[in-house]
C-alpha cells in the first residue's frame, strides 16, 4: 500500500497563526504591564505606610512633631541635605541596623554643597523601605519627600488647621527618581514631587497627617497656589 507524505501547513494557515498570536500578545502585554504596575504601587503604598507608622512613634515621643525637626537662622527646619546622611531624619525615625558608626567621613566638614559627593552617600543609612520599587537606584537612595511646610508652619499632630482636617494634610508623598531633595519645600512642587508616579490613572501615594496612607491623583492633592501648604487653600 503507497503511503502518502503528510501535507504541511500552507503559507495562509502560518500567517493566520502568527496573527492570532500576536493579537493575543497585544491584548495580554498591556494587561501583564498594567497588573506589574498596579502591584508596584501597591507595594510602594505598603512602604510608605509602614513609614507612617514609624513617624506616629516619633510623634508620640517628640511632641507631637511629625518628623525631625532642628531650627536655624530662618526658624523651624527638616533634616535632609542641611546635615551630614547619618544625621538625617530616615535615621532618626528608621534608623538602620549596622548602618557605619562612626561614619567613614568628616561629619564636621560637610556642606550642603558636598550632597553629590561619593564620601557622602546616603545609601548605608537609608533604610530600604524608603524605596519604590518603580525606582531604579533614586538620588539620594530614597523615594519619598517630607512637607516642610509642617515644619515652617510649626503644624504637628493633633494641632488643629483653620479649614483643613488632619485626613487631607500631606505628611509625605513620592519623589521624582533623579531629585536630589528630603522634603518639598516653597516652589519645589513642579521640580521635587512625581504626581504621577503611578501613571495617568492612578497619580501618586501620600502619607498624611492622621497617619493613613492612600493613592490620589493630581487634582486630589494639589490645591492652592503652594499644594501642599495647608494654610493655603
Amino acid at each position: 500500500m503507497q503511503r502518502h507524505p503528510r501535507a504541511g501547513f500552507s503559507l495562509v494557515e502560518i500567517l493566520v497563526v502568527l496573527g492570532i498570536i500576536l493579537i493575543l500578545l497585544a491584548i495580554l502585554i498591556p494587561v501583564v504591564a498594567n497588573v506589574r504596575r498596579r502591584a508596584q504601587q501597591t507595594k510602594c503604598l505598603a512602604n510608605l505606610r509602614s513609614v507612617g507608622q514609624a513617624l506616629v512613634i516619633y510623634q508620640n515621643n517628640h511632641n507631637g512633631w511629625a518628623f525631625p525637626v532642628t531650627t536655624d537662622a530662618f526658624g523651624v527646619i527638616g533634616l535632609g541635605l542641611n546635615v551630614p546622611p547619618h544625621e538625617r531624619w530616615p535615621m532618626l525615625v528608621l534608623p538602620v541596623p549596622g548602618a557605619p558608626n562612626p561614619p567613614p567621613y568628616d561629619a564636621g566638614a560637610y556642606a550642603m554643597s558636598d550632597m553629590s559627593d561619593a564620601a557622602y552617600d546616603p545609601g548605608p543609612y537609608t533604610p530600604p523601605v524608603l524605596t519604590c520599587p518603580t525606582d531604579d537606584e533614586p538620588a539620594m537612595a530614597h523615594t519619598y519627600v517630607l512637607n516642610n511646610h509642617l515644619a515652617d508652619e510649626g503644624i504637628r499632630v493633633g494641632k488643629r488647621v483653620k479649614g483643613v482636617s488632619s485626613a487631607e494634610i500631606i505628611v509625605a508623598g513620592e519623589k521624582k527618581a533623579m531629585a536630589n531633595d528630603y522634603y518639598m519645600e516653597w516652589g519645589d512642587y513642579g521640580r521635587v514631587v512625581d504626581a504621577l508616579k503611578h501613571g495617568a490613572s492612578a497619580g501618586a501615594n501620600y502619607l498624611y497627617l492622621d497617619s493613613h496612607a492612600a493613592p490620589a491623583l493630581p487634582a486630589d492633592a494639589r490645591r492652592g497656589i503652594d499644594p501642599w501648604d495647608p494654610t493655603n487653600r
